[in-house]
C-alpha cells in the first residue's frame, strides 16, 4: 500500500506541474527579390519573445556580408503585448544577375531554423554611377544629407562618411577611438525638435564609388533619419574627425573637418487632421480570402497594410466601428521598420462578421488620409476590395453558425463570474498538500516502529 501511496503520489505532482515554456516564434525573411544597382540584401530573423540568441548569419557567393543590427519593439499578437527582436544582417551584391541563395540554418536560442531556398535578382547598373553634386578631396569627411527642404515630419537622411580617392598613395587608417568619436557625433548632431532612427553600425566596411569619374571608397560611419516635430529649420553644424595617416614608419593623428549645413522645414498646409495625419508616401496592400464567397454569421479574416516611406510609428489606422453590416474584431497589429530605414510597413489583422447580405466595398469602412510628401497635397488611401456575402440576415438567421467572436460586445463584464480553472488547481493544489503530509506522517511513523 505504501509503494501504491508514493506512485500516486508522484503521479500527481507530475500532474499538475505547469507545462514547460514553448520558445519563442521566430521568423525569417530575405528580402527584397529585386536588388537595385547599389541596393543591400537584408536577412531579418523576427523573434517573439524575451529570449533572442541568434548565431552566426550565412556568408553567400556573390555578396559581402556587412552590418549586423538590432531592433526592439513591442507587437500586439492575439490581444497581448508582446517583445519583438528584430535581427538583421546586410549584403552587398558583388555581382548582378539572376542568383539563387541555397538554403541554409540560422540558430535562433540555441535551435536551428532552415531557411530555403530564394532567388534573387540584381540589376546591373547600366550607365556609369551617378557622380554626387560634391566637391570631394583625396581623402574627405562629409556630413551628407537626402534633401535641403522637407515637410513637418518628413524623414531627412543624414550619413556621416569618409572618403579616401583609390589615387591615394598614402595610407590612412581609423583610430583606436573611432566607435567614442561617433557617439560623440551623434550627440552633437542630433536636432533637439526632430525624431530620430540611426542605424546600427557595428563594423565598417568600405564601397567603391564613382565621384566625378574618379574612384573612391567610402565609409559609413553614421547613418540617421530625423523627422522634423515642428517648422524649424534643422541646423547641423560642423564635426572634427581625427584619423592617422601613415608618415614613415608611423601613423599620425590628421584632423579633418566637414562642413555645416542647414534645411528648411516648411508647415503642412492647412487641414482639420494637419496635427494627426501620417506624412510621407503610402500605399494599402490587402489579403483577403473568398471574398466573393462570405455568409452571415461566419467570420473572415482581413488584413490591411500601409506600406512605403515614412515613419510607421505615427502611422494609425482609423479604428472601425461596428455597424448593421458588419461587426470588426481588431485581433493584431505588427509594425516592420528597421533602424535608420524609412521603408516599412504597419500591418493590421481583422477578424470581421457578416451580418447581413449584399456587395458591400470595403473602401466604406477602412480608408486613411496622410500628407503625400511627393505630391505635397492631401491624400487619401482606400481598401479596394469587395466582399460578397449569401446567407439570411443574421438576426433572422436561427441556423447561423456560432463563431468565436459572436455577440461577444454583449458580454456582460459587471457580473460576478467564476474560473473554474483556477478553483481546479488550488484544489488540485491542496490536495497534494494533503498527500504530503500524509506521506511525511507515514514516513515518521514508520521510522518511529
Amino acid at each position: 500500500m505504501y509503494k501504491a501511496f508514493k506512485y500516486c503520489y508522484f503521479l500527481l505532482i507530475f500532474a499538475f506541474l505547469p507545462g514547460f515554456s514553448q520558445s519563442p516564434a521566430v521568423r525569417v525573411e530575405v528580402s527584397p527579390e529585386e536588388i537595385q544597382p547599389d541596393g543591400k540584401l537584408e536577412i531579418h530573423v523576427f523573434v517573439i519573445g524575451k529570449q533572442y540568441a541568434v548565431g552566426d548569419f550565412p556568408d553567400i557567393n556573390g555578396f559581402k556580408k556587412e552590418s549586423r543590427s538590432i531592433k526592439h519593439s513591442k507587437v500586439s499578437v492575439n490581444r497581448k503585448r508582446e517583445d519583438q527582436h528584430q535581427i538583421t544582417q546586410v549584403y552587398t551584391p558583388e555581382v548582378s544577375g539572376k542568383i539563387t541563395i541555397p538554403s541554409f540554418e540560422i540558430i535562433v536560442n540555441q535551435k536551428p531554423f532552415v531557411i530555403e531556398q530564394k532567388k534573387i535578382n540584381i540589376l546591373s547598373d547600366e550607365e556609369p554611377k551617378n557622380e554626387k553634386a560634391i566637391e570631394i578631396e583625396s581623402a574627405d569627411f562629409v556630413v551628407e544629407l537626402s534633401k535641403k527642404e522637407v515637410f513637418v515630419g518628413e524623414g531627412l537622411m543624414l550619413n556621416i562618411n569618409f572618403y579616401l580617392s583609390d589615387k591615394t598613395t598614402s595610407q590612412w587608417q581609423f583610430p583606436s577611438n573611432i566607435g567614442a568619436q561617433v557617439e560623440q557625433f551623434a550627440k552633437k548632431i542630433k536636432p533637439n525638435d526632430c525624431l530620430e532612427s540611426r542605424l546600427n553600425i557595428s563594423n565598417l566596411v568600405g564601397r567603391k564609388i564613382l565621384i566625378k569619374g574618379e574612384s573612391y571608397t567610402v565609409f559609413n560611419l553614421f547613418e540617421a533619419i530625423y523627422y522634423p516635430l515642428n517648422d524649424k529649420d534643422v541646423l547641423f553644424p560642423t564635426l572634427t574627425l581625427t584619423m592617422q595617416k601613415q608618415k614613415g614608419t608611423s601613423f599620425v593623428d590628421m584632423i579633418l573637418k566637414s562642413k555645416a549645413h542647414s534645411v528648411e522645414v516648411k508647415k503642412l498646409p492647412n487641414h482639420p487632421l494637419m496635427e494627426k495625419v501620417p506624412v510621407g508616401v503610402f500605399k494599402f496592400a490587402e489579403q483577403l480570402k473568398d471574398e466573393k464567397k462570405q455568409f452571415t454569421g461566419n467570420s473572415f479574416e482581413y488584413r490591411l497594410t500601409v506600406e512605403g516611406e515614412g515613419n510607421f510609428s505615427g502611422v494609425s489606422i482609423p479604428k472601425v466601428e461596428n455597424n448593421k453590416q458588419f461587426d470588426f474584431f481588431e485581433t493584431s497589429t505588427i509594425t516592420k521598420q528597421n533602424l535608420g530605414s524609412s521603408d516599412g510597413s504597419k500591418s493590421v489583422f481583422y477578424k470581421i462578421i457578416p451580418k447581413e447580405a449584399g456587395e458591400f466595398a470595403m473602401a466604406n469602412y477602412f480608408s486613411l488620409i496622410y500628407f503625400n510628401t511627393a505630391l505635397a497635397k492631401y491624400d487619401t488611401l482606400k481598401s479596394k476590395r469587395v466582399v460578397l456575402v449569401s446567407g439570411k440576415a443574421l438576426f433572422d438567421n436561427k441556423d447561423v453558425k456560432k463563431d468565436i467572436f459572436s455577440d461577444i460586445e454583449n458580454l456582460k463584464t459587471d457580473e460576478k463570474s467564476y474560473n473554474f480553472r483556477e478553483i481546479a488547481k488550488v484544489f488540485a493544489n491542496f490536495v497534494v498538500g494533503m498527500m504530503i503530509l500524509v506521506y511525511l506522517y507515514i514516513l515518521k511513523s514508520k521510522n518511529r516502529g
